[in-house]
Order: structure tokens, then C-alpha cells, then sequence
């Protein structure tokens, strides 16, 4: 990872702050005065031990004491008021953050979800964030007072004895050198970004494990069904156990050191008392060991700052570059004056699409026309290309080569916008909001009323449903409601379609997982959701698609079959096997078997 400077991070943090940016200099400031105050107390005590043992006056030490107190007070005050200033800006940051995430990923594709990951996209907009908030309200103003600290502490330890503030310097210096020398700020920075990409690749693979979750449990199995999970566990267990074994020496040897500054004032006072003052102990020596020995633990405090400051730079660092990551994902190119066609024909010419470049073409070279008001079907075996064809007519993403269109136009020249008005998808794996059965049906055009919402649950077939639901359209589906099996969620998928009136109608799988009875619902939906529109249907039960106007055989990205279900019967090609495939399997019967 590159080495972010300090301008940069903050130049960063002004885009999001809305001008609450001098918000974060003050409570800067703010932090460094509250370090420069918390040394002061330590001079008041240097003060109270050096009266005592000169017998001095009990109300001077009195007074020093509570000279002492005020400086603590103050400077806990001041702190605490950077802390307030200093939230304010990390509210403000983290939320406009979040804002500009969201917003960019609305922008975004639907396929660059498909591609990226949603766990790992939800990661960077949740804990990402919360990285830097953390940063900007907490880290940002102590990493000030960790900069003016030492100076402050440094001149304490030289000015009332330079001999012992040396002596308590040294362990420091020892402990820091050896730390960094076994360990590195590169190494630092690259164990950062390896924890934060394998949390991040845990993430994302818990995610498709939860959705996967009932299928486990179905067939009993563990975790070691879904390796991937597994193996991103123990990737991280593995990155943590061997960091750990890395950082434990030099993590040792510089907690030993540091904390020993007590004892090498000790030791040097003796050296003082022995060899340099012939053996006499003066009232000043002894209440500069006293006031060192008070002081100096002062010292392992400040370098535990230093190193969280320093753990939390790398981490803030490594968000920002995460979230810049998204942010860089480019959406799709929108025309500057885009177009509205007149027809609603969907025409495939010449297209190619791969996922990657070091991947083989998922679409090869595929040229088709999907005609206005008529049902297009693409069956095929799975990997041919059919949902990725679904994708390109919906432009989740642009083909390499060739052009989709509608009416004529490219979709790139329509929008993404305009797209979105003139299509209604259906997909294998629809899924509900938690909310109403209005509400639900409704995602299909938000400004429909009651009434328009319950004719397209009449058309989609769905009266047997709405008349188990208690509160009626008002009835709360999901987790505290009302559950439905996959095939009631498919047909209340398509009443959203119908509810759309879109002229152009993709269909990928509905009927996948619909059992025989709502499998003959869903057909009865499909009927009227087609009716008048340009229908492209992809499935695998090919008696979905006996009726359609036009029948594709896809295979490795290409079309290599086309033609009425009759006409390819006829044809003995790879539509015909398929078929005698599909009726064999029909008529499989469970035999019972004597023991």
C-alpha cells in the first residue's frame, strides 16, 4: 500500500466535512494544549516534595497542591472539549461519507454488485467508516497531544536534574529502536492492509454462507460444506497467529524497557550519590529521584499513545483506501441527452461479453432480435451464457463488442434511467422487503394506490394468498409476520411486474423452485404479465417455454439453435435431446423394492 501522507488524509476528510473541517484543527489544538497542562501538576509535586523536606511551610504545599488540582482539572476540561468539538466533525464526516458511498453505488451498475461482492461493499460502507469516525473524534485530537507531549515531558526530565532525565530517557530510546528495527513501518503497514483484506474476505464469504444457511441445515451438513468459508477463517487465523508470533518479542522487550525508566533513575541516583557527590545525599537529589520516579511512568502512558496513534493511522489509512476503491468504480457511461425508443423490439447484434479479461467469453458473439410483443425463450445448459444474456438486455453491463438495443437504440444512448422504466425483471431468487404486502407489491410503481395493487395480485394469480394474510394488503411479511413459500413469493414477484406496466418483460428461471401447484399459477401469471409486451424467458423446465415464439439453444456463450418448439423437435438437434431428456425425467416413478 502507498504511504498516504498526513496533507492527503486530511485533504480526504475536507471533502466530507462540509466546512466543519476547522472543527478538527481546533479540537487539534485543543488536545495539545490539554498535554501541555497535564505535565504541570508534576511540577507543583516536584514543588510539595522539595518543601517537605526542607520542613517547609504546610500551607505553601497546601497551596501547591491545589495549584496541582487546577492544572489536572483544566487540562481534563480542555481535553473534553476538543473530544465534543472533535465528534461533531466525525458525525459530520462519517455521515456525508456514507452519503457519498450510497449514492455512488446507486450509480452503480447492477452487475458491480454481482462482481465486487455485496458483503464486501456493506464492509467497507459500515466498518470502514467507522474506522475513520473513530479516527477523526478520538485518534485525530490525541495524535496532536501525542506530537507536543514528549517535548513537554523531555523538558521536564532536563530541567530541574539533565543527568536523571537522560537516565530515564535511555530505556525509551532502547525500547523504540528495538521495536522498530524487528518490526518496521513497512511491515506495520502491510500486516494493516492483510488484516483488513482477510476481514474483509471473511465478510463477504460469511455473507453467502448465511444465504446458504437453509440448505445446510437441510442436509445436515457443517461448515466444511462451504470451504470457502472455511478456508477465509483459517487464512485469518493463520495471518493472526503468525503476527502475533512476530510482534511478541520486540512487543516484550519494549513494554520491559519502558517500563523500567523507574529503575534506571534509581540505579543512576546511586551513581550520582557514589561517584559524583562523594557519597552525600542532598535534600534536591532525593526530591528529584522522588519527582522522577512519580514522573516517569508518565512516560510508558505517552508511548502507549504513540503506538495506538500509529496502529490507528495505518488503519484509517487502509479504510480510506477502500472506500476511494469503491468510489473509483466507474458506473456505467449515461448519454448527456438521453433517448426514449418508439418501439419496444430488443435486438442482439454481434454481441461479446466476458466477466474478465482472463476469462473465456460468456457471450460469443450472439446476434438476435427479440420481437415487440412477442415471447422470446433461451434454454440451454447451465454456464451457457442465457442469464448473462438477461444482464445485457437489463445493460447491467456494457458488451466488449457489439451493441444491445431497444426500438433501434443502444442502450447506452437510452440510460439507465429510461432502461429501468421500460423493463420489469422476475428473477429465480426474488426476494421481499420487510414490510406490508403493499408495500412489497408496490416497489413495482410506489404511486399506485390499494386498489391498483390488488388487481395486479388478482392477475399475477395470487388470490389464494391475500386471502390467508389477516390484515389483508396491510399484513407484514417476513421475520414478526407472515411467511411464504418460494413459489408465493414468485408470483407476488410478477404482480410487481404487471403493477409496472413495462412494455418489455426478462424473465431468468422464475419457475425454478415453484412446486407443480404453484408452478401452474405461475404459468397462468405469465400469461397475463405477457400479454402485449416483449417477453425474453429463460428456463430449464422446457415445457415453460412450449408456447413461446421463439426458442434459443444456448451453449458455451453462442446460439446454436433456434426455432419454434415444434420446428426444433423436428430439427434432431440439441433442443430435441434436451426434450427427451426432460420427458424422461417426468416419468420416473418411485418403485417399492421387497426387502
Amino acid at each position: 500500500m502507498t504511504k498516504r501522507s498526513k496533507p492527503g488524509r486530511m485533504a480526504e476528510f475536507e471533502r466530507y466535512a462540509e466546512g466543519r473541517h476547522h472543527w478538527v484543527a481546533a479540537s487539534m489544538v485543543g488536545s495539545a494544549v490539554s498535554s501541555v497542562l497535564s505535565v504541570v501538576p508534576f511540577y507543583y509535586i516536584w514543588k510539595i516534595v522539595g518543601e517537605a523536606l526542607d520542613a517547609g511551610d504546610p500551607d505553601v504545599m497546601i497551596g501547591y497542591g491545589w495549584s496541582a488540582m487546577l492544572f489536572a482539572v483544566l487540562s481534563i476540561s480542555v481535553y473534553i472539549a476538543s473530544l465534543v468539538v472533535s465528534h461533531f466533525a466525525a458525525f459530520r464526516i462519517a455521515k456525508n461519507m456514507k452519503k457519498t458511498l450510497v449514492e455512488h453505488a446507486l450509480k452503480l451498475s447492477p452487475g458491480a454488485f454481482d462482481d465486487e461482492g455485496s458483503g464486501r461493499i456493506r464492509r467497507v460502507i459500515q466498518d470502514s467508516v467507522e474506522s475513520t469516525h473513530e479516527f477523526i473524534a478520538h485518534n485525530q485530537p490525541d495524535l496532536a497531544g501525542t506530537y507536543v507531549l514528549p517535548f513537554a515531558i523531555v523538558a521536564l526530565l532536563l530541567v530541574f536534574d539533565w543527568r536523571l532525565g537522560i537516565a530515564a530517557l535511555v530505556p525509551v530510546l532502547i525500547g523504540g529502536y528495538v521495536s522498530m528495527s524487528m518490526m518496521g513501518k513497512s511491515s506495520m503497514q502491510e500486516s494493516m492492509t492483510e488484516w483488513q483484506s482477510s476481514m474483509a474476505d471473511v465478510n463477504n464469504k460469511a455473507v453467502e454462507y448465511v444465504r446458504g444457511i437453509s440448505v445446510v441445515k437441510v442436509f445436515q451438513q457443517t461448515v466444511d460444506s462451504f470451504q470457502s468459508l472455511k478456508g477465509s477463517i483459517d487464512s485469518y487465523a493463520r495471518y493472526c497467529q503468525g503476527y502475533t508470533e512476530m510482534a511478541r518479542r520486540p512487543m516484550t522487550g519494549f513494554f520491559v524497557l519502558v517500563n523500567s525508566c523507574v529503575l534506571f533513575v534509581v540505579m543512576f541516583g546511586v551513581v550520582i550519590v557514589e561517584f559524583i557527590e562523594g557519597g552525600a545525599v542532598s535534600n534536591i537529589l532525593i526530591s528529584n529521584v522522588v519527582f522522577y520516579a512519580v514522573f516517569t511512568p508518565l512516560i510508558s502512558v505517552l508511548m502507549m499513545r504513540i503506538m495506538f496513534s500509529s496502529d490507528q493511522t495505518y488503519r484509517v489509512d487502509d479504510a480510506l483506501m477502500r472506500v476511494n476503491e469503491i468510489l473509483s468504480m466507474k458506473p456505467l457511461e449515461e448519454p448527456s441527452v438521453p433517448q426514449m425508443p418508439e418501439s419496444f423490439d430488443v435486438r442482439f447484434e454481434g454481441v461479446r461479453f466476458s466477466y474478465s479479461d482472463d476469462l473465456a467469453p460468456a457471450i460469443d458473439g450472439v446476434s438476435l432480435e427479440l420481437k415487440q410483443g412477442t415471447i422470446t425463450a433461451l434454454v440451454g445448459p447451465s454456464g451457457s451464457g442465457k442469464s448473462t444474456m438477461a444482464g445485457l438486455a437489463g445493460r447491467f453491463w456494457d458488451p466488449q463488442e457489439g451493441s444491445v438495443s431497444i426500438g433501434g437504440i443502444d442502450l447506452r444512448e437510452i440510460g439507465s434511467g429510461n432502461i429501468r422504466s421500460l423493463e420489469s425483471f422476475v428473477f429465480q431468487n426474488n426476494r421481499l422487503v420487510k414490510g406490508t404486502l403493499l408495500d412489497n407489491v408496490r416497489l413495482g410503481r410506489p404511486e399506485a394506490g390499494p386498489e391498483e395493487v390488488a388487481e395486479a395480485l388478482r392477475m399475477a394469480q395470487c388470490d389464494d394468498i391475500v386471502a390467508k394474510m389477516p390484515d389483508g394488503l396491510d399484513t407484514f411479511i417476513g421475520p414478526g409476520g407472515t411467511y411464504l413459500s418460494g413459489g408465493e413469493v414468485q408470483r407476488i414477484a410478477i404482480a410487481r411486474a404487471i403493477l409496472r406496466n413495462a412494455p418489455i418483460v426478462i424473465l431468468d428461471e422464475a419457475t425454478a423452485f415453484a412446486d407443480p401447484e404453484n408452478e401452474h399459477l405461475i404459468q397462468k401469471a405469465f400469461e397475463e404479465l405477457s400479454k402485449g409486451r416483449t417477453v425474453l424467458l429463460i428456463a430449464h423446465r422446457l415445457t415453460t417455454v412450449r408456447n413461446a415464439d421463439m426458442v434459443c439453444v444456448m451453449d458455451h456463450g453462442r446460439i446454436i439453435e433456434s426455432g419454434r418448439h415444434d420446428e426444433l423437435l423436428l430439427s434432431e438437434g440439441k433442443y430435441r435431446d434436451m426434450w427427451e431428456d426432460y420427458q424422461r425425467t417426468l416419468s420416473w416413478k418411485v418403485k417399492e423394492v421387497s426387502a
